[in-house]
């Protein structure tokens, strides 16, 4: 096999690489959905415990749904990185991780302005 054939992705693994690359990358955006979700769902109990029902009731599904936001997309940039690797046209996008970034920044942002006017 020539080395043209082994950087096209031939039987020289490149291709199977960039699938296992992948797949370690969803598997990345799955720990972060989960983690979003449980984080919700402590920040929910703890509300409870506390007398804080409502706040930390909406903060605590904000949070999961972004958790099953964040696998939603995961997943869809998994299928769309997996066949663009299959086919050759691997295009980058960034667009989940905007959504991810901007949804995690505005919830820790009201979540920071809660807590501060909370405690004065």
């Amino acid at each position: 096999m020539s080395s043209d054939q082994r950087s096209r992705g031939g039987t020289g693994g490149t291709e199977a690489r960039e699938h296992l690359a992948n797949e370690r990358t969803l598997l990345a955006w799955v720990r972060t959905g989960v983690s979003l979700i449980s984080f919700g769902l402590v920040i929910q109990r703890i509300g409870a415990q506390v007398g804080s029902v409502g706040t930390s009731g909406i903060f605590g599904v904000a949070l999961a749904v972004l958790g099953c936001l964040t696998l939603i997309m995961g997943t869809i940039q998994f299928l769309r990185s997996r066949r663009g690797i299959a086919t050759g046209n691997f295009v980058s996008a960034t667009a989940a991780y905007l959504v991810v970034v901007a949804g995690s920044l505005a919830l820790a942002g009201t979540f920071i302005v809660y807590v501060l006017l909370s405690g004065s």
